[in-house]
């Protein structure tokens, strides 16, 4: 069955607002009548398209989840489209750099998104973290395969589990509140290329001791 323009563009404007919304209030405290009236959309609307809260917050995780991904598979075909060998350092600025940016880029909105976002892994929601693997897998992968080149020597398992180390500490640090406090308090702010080249730095280090 089609779908009409007018239910897709019902569909994105409710996805994009509440985007804003859950940043702002959190997953307990939006209400599905004021996203619909701030959405201008009507509550059968939201039931319709996505039948729940929680579906429609999955949504929108999933929704930034492609857009991250759509820049790193851009950035990682760039790089496979030149000639020559690939660096690792390169490897993981296209695979970090695009959610350093999104958290970081000037939208106050997206770094509150991702804290929520945690705190919903945290306690434990099956649906959203089985979601969003499923989304990143592809693209995990391919800057897998293309470090295993990069790092020859090191083993397959030892490389998933040391990118997972990295993603993991670009994750701590974005969501690290002190950061903000310390930037607050005056500390120079670093930008999103001055946080991803130290990330970058210490995940290469990481990962080039790997290799046997």
């Amino acid at each position: 069955m089609a779908v009409s323009r007018q239910a897709v563009a019902t569909r994105e404007r409710i996805l994009a607002r509440a985007g804003a919304l859950f940043a702002r209030q959190g997953l307990d405290g939006l209400g599905i009548r004021q996203l619909a009236r701030e959405a201008k959309v009507n509550i059968a609307a939201v039931n319709y398209h996505f039948g729940s809260k929680q579906a429609l917050f999955r949504e929108v995780c999933l929704r930034h989840l492609r857009a991250i991904n759509a820049e790193r598979v851009a950035l990682l075909d760039a790089l496979e489209a030149r000639r020559g060998r690939i660096a690792a350092d390169e490897i993981l600025a296209a695979h970090l750099g695009p959610v350093v940016r999104f958290a970081r880029g000037g939208d106050p909105s997206n770094l509150l998104f991702m804290r929520l976002v945690m705190a919903q892994i945290a306690r434990r929601d099956p649906a959203l973290q089985a979601a969003l693997a499923a989304e990143g897998k592809p693209v995990l992968d391919r800057a897998l395969g293309l470090l295993a080149r990069a790092l020859p020597g090191a083993a397959p398992a030892d490389l998933r589990l040391g990118l997972a180390q990295v993603i993991g500490s670009t994750t701590h640090l974005l969501m690290n509140e002190e950061l903000e406090r310390a930037e607050r308090a005056g500390a120079r702010p670093l930008s999103a290329d001055a946080l991803l080249g130290r990330l970058v730095a210490h995940g290469v280090a990481g990962l080039r001791a790997l290799r046997a």
